[in-house]
């Protein structure tokens, strides 16, 4: 009789073993796909404010000033420095960052011209959860043609493109750009 009792414990240690085990895969299977997800939606945000935006600067023929803040994980566009007309949340559990001027920055301010033009041109990086840059968009004001590009890169397999080594890494865009797929 003491022989059973042991293999009736082996069997539910094993079952609860393998319970837990798939609930493990299962847990990062799931955050896997939400951070998957939440940089998805990051990257269709901005591009989408921009793009919007854009069409309506140049159809009411009005500047539009707009904010990126990363400490807020928020994009504000106003019609004036003033009045905000709009309010667009980022997924916060991700970073963000701009390069600008040589430099990164929390904060960004530019504008959108009445002939739907941004100025100044800047790129946008989106890193996942373990600060890896996934995303980077590029936006460039032509001046002459007057009309606003949004270049959209996705990271295919480089991880060198850290959150705390950006600007590095961004000054060396020629010599990275092939482990990155246009959109």
């Amino acid at each position: 009789m003491s022989k059973n009792r042991g293999f009736y414990l082996l069997n539910i240690l094993v079952g609860i073993s393998l319970v837990l085990f798939s609930l493990t895969l299962g847990f990062v299977w799931l955050r896997n796909y939400v951070e998957s997800q939440e940089i998805k939606r990051a990257k269709t945000e901005i591009y989408e404010v921009f793009a919007t935006y854009s069409a309506e600067a140049f159809n009411s023929k009005k500047n539009l000033n707009i904010e990126l803040n990363y400490l807020r994980k928020d994009i504000r566009i106003y019609e004036n420095t003033m009045v905000i007309l709009d309010k667009v949340y980022l997924p916060k559990k991700l970073n963000y960052i701009t390069i600008y001027d040589k430099g990164p920055t929390q904060v960004f301010r530019g504008r959108i011209t009445n002939n739907g033009n941004i100025t100044p041109s800047f790129s946008i990086y989106i890193f996942d959860y373990s600060d890896i840059a996934r995303y980077r968009i590029s936006f460039y004001g032509f001046d002459i043609i007057k009309y606003m590009r949004i270049n959209i890169y996705r990271n295919r397999k480089d991880k060198s493109a850290r959150y705390d080594d950006i600007l590095n890494y961004h000054n060396n865009w020629e010599n990275v750009k092939s482990d990155w797929e246009v959109e």
